[in-house]
């Protein structure tokens, strides 16, 4: 599981084939599913209920890491005993989502952001740890709070705050003996918005990020945490340049941060706020997350992505040197992959001696939390998410890569080939087409693609242009064009599956959710002859009445991806489903969320009733007290069983097959 000769330069060309020159293609032919005896095929509920960790974070004491985990059903904060290794609820469970925990500088409390019924409407609640009481500290419902994080001495937090009318976040802190609350920014652009607030342990500073709802361009600012002075611009340039804060020195004299400035891929720098001179401590062409200084100041941690995997470096300020954590496949995440997604800052990695390093540890298999000394790298797992029972049944990824139909990029994708399948053009065939559209697949355990692998479904999940952690021309490449030549990246997807022999090609499904669920759509209307069926979950069926009918932040959002829902009304109208509902032919699931302020449930129903009465096969489920996705461990293995149900009964004609292995 954990092989160390996997050579770095054959990866950091990989990576390179997503938008900046040649690289070598992947041949369909050269796909082969293995013969694995001992692959024993898990049961769909066994797989969608298994734990998904998120967000590790060290008490400042040294005795316990706080993250979310859906142990108890909904995502609630759990505790890690670092040296039992025993997991409890930091409180009584919740029914509702506890998110983003961070632990107070004393370690006696823990706040995290908790919404109403997946309404995203964020308040901040405090656990005491004494007690077990939670409360909620701001019960707002005309503002989310987002990003919080606590003030050097306890007494108060540091947040970002969006009016429910508003697009643009604003950076306030309150006092949590008072409640009495304070902005420190004010007057936001609709089409920019301020976050990730991080609060300077020396205490005079808040820093943060201005960021324009497109993601092409952000600023690290800086204000005076009495809010006597302006904010600053420590990052002041022209043009469109992504900046992403990470962290802050103890003696706030340094930040941690990283920019495509230059090469167009996210690399990681350190800022003299006295001098505002960067020091790069990576130029590649290739995607870095820094993550924290270490508690003296002295190092920094970051990964750096491949194919298969992300590894951890460590880099010392002093001497200039970096060194390499980890080796293998799996992902080694510090941090979320996704800011966009969260906007949240990550707790930091270093136990507070600075020794260790937590991080979670993943790939094809459920996700671990693990322990490893910054000198020597000796690993110690915490928390072990993996069943006995299913040591042998999860399907592994293949990275591939195709050329896009246009000869503009070649595109990077994932493929599950489940074991022991002959290549006799027999097999049914899913195209998983990823949200955002500004994210990405990795190589994480999908539950959903091992459920369908598990079931003899071969699986691709293409990173269409315009999928992030990339180089920044092909991130910006579907900007205006929604719809467009992403979905022809799409169709290149299916053609090259169905290059490799295995597949049916009456037997392809396309599946997506959220913007994937837009595309899924898009897909059917735009070749109906083929795909043989669609999933679309929360999906976007009408551009205008999404845009309409959205949160004010997600109508920014569209905004900076699609263009002027005026300038650009007819383009809007030709690249949504529902203008073309009447060239759907293949049966249709549909899922909706009844409070998603993303993409609302009225025009999901709009297009259910268009393909019925176009004589389509159309199915719509609808959860009544969620929103955009399901909201706890039941919610995702129904939804799972689900899919799998639709799709066994239009593409698996005479029920699921056993997959044993080949002779």
């Amino acid at each position: 599981m954990r092989s160390r000769t996997l050579p770095l330069v054959p990866c950091l060309l990989w990576l390179c084939s997503a938008g900046s020159g040649a690289q070598p293609l992947t041949d369909p032919k050269s796909l082969l599913s293995p013969v694995r005896a001992e692959f024993v095929p898990p049961h769909p509920k066994d797989v969608s209920a298994l734990d998904d960790l998120s967000y590790p974070a060290w008490s400042p004491d040294g005795r316990f890491i706080a993250s979310v985990s859906y142990q108890s059903g909904p995502a609630n904060v759990w505790l890690t005993d670092v040296t039992t290794k025993k997991s409890r609820p930091a409180a009584a469970v919740s029914d509702g989502p506890q998110l983003w925990p961070r632990w107070s500088p004393d370690a006696r409390q823990i706040l995290y952001l908790a919404d109403k019924g997946g309404d995203e409407m964020y308040d901040i609640y405090l656990i005491d740890l004494g007690t077990g009481r939670i409360r909620n500290l701001t019960q707002t419902p005309g503002h989310a709070e987002t990003c919080a994080g606590w003030s050097p001495d306890g007494r108060e937090i540091v947040f970002s705050s969006r009016a429910k009318e508003s697009s643009s976040g604003e950076i306030a802190v309150i006092d949590i003996a008072s409640r009495k609350l304070r902005f420190l920014t004010s007057g936001g652009s609709n089409e920019r918005t301020r976050v990730s607030p991080l609060w300077a342990r020396s205490g005079d500073y808040i820093y943060f990020r201005d960021r324009a709802w497109s993601n092409l361009d952000t600023s690290i600012m800086r204000v005076s945490s009495s809010g006597a002075s302006a904010p600053e611009n420590l990052t002041p340039h022209e043009g469109e340049t992504h900046y992403r804060l990470m962290d802050v020195s103890r003696d706030g004299h340094y930040v941690l941060f990283s920019s495509d400035e230059g090469t167009g891929w996210m690399n990681v720098a350190v800022l003299d706020t006295h001098t505002q001179k960067r020091q790069w401590i990576t130029n590649e062409r290739a995607h870095h997350i820094p993550a924290s200084f270490s508690p003296d100041g002295k190092r920094i941690v970051f990964t750096r992505d491949e194919p298969l995997s992300t590894h951890i470096f460590i880099h010392d300020i002093g001497s200039g040197m970096t060194q390499q954590l980890t080796r293998g496949e799996g992902m080694h995440e510090l941090s979320t992959p996704f800011p966009v997604a969260t906007d949240s800052l990550a707790a930091s990695s270093f136990s507070p001696d600075g020794k260790r390093l937590v991080y979670w540890y993943g790939g094809s298999r459920p996700g671990d939390y693990v322990a490893i000394t910054t000198k020597g790298g000796a690993e110690e797992v915490l928390v072990n998410t993996l069943p006995a029972k299913m040591a042998h049944s999860f399907v592994s990824p293949v990275a591939v890569t195709f050329p896009s139909n246009d000869g503009n990029f070649q595109i990077p994708a994932l493929v599950w080939i489940p074991p022991n399948l002959k290549r006799d053009r027999s097999h049914p065939a899913v195209v998983e087409i990823h949200g955002g559209p500004t994210q990405q697949t990795r190589a994480y355990l999908n539950t959903y693609i091992q459920v369908l692998a598990a079931r003899g479904y071969i699986v691709i999940s293409p990173n269409y242009r315009g999928s992030i952690n990339y180089y920044r021309n092909f991130q910006r490449a579907n900007h205006g064009d929604p719809g467009g030549a992403e979905l022809s990246d799409v169709d290149a997807a299916a053609d090259w599956l169905i290059a490799t022999g295995y597949v049916d090609p009456k037997k392809v499904a396309a599946y997506g959710a959220s913007y994937g669920g837009y595309l899924t759509l898009m897909a059917l209307a735009s070749k109906p002859d083929r795909w043989a069926v669609g999933v679309a979950l929360y999906p976007m069926a009408d551009l205008r009445m999404t845009y309409e009918t959205a949160a004010p932040w997600m109508r920014a959002y569209d905004r900076g991806l699609h263009g002027d829902p005026v300038r650009d009304a007819a383009l809007w109208r030709d690249r949504s489903p529902l203008t073309h509902a009447n060239r759907i032919r293949a049966p249709v699931l549909m899922n909706a969320g009844a409070n998603d302020p993303r993409t609302p449930l009225g025009q999901i129903k709009e297009m259910e009733r268009a393909i019925r009465a176009n004589g389509g096969l159309v199915e719509l489920h609808v959860s009544g007290d969620s929103g955009h996705g399901p909201a706890d461990t039941q919610a995702y293995v129904d939804e799972n069983t689900m899919v799998l149900d639709f799709l066994d009964r239009h593409l698996r004609v005479g029920g699921p097959q056993p997959l044993s292995p080949a002779q």
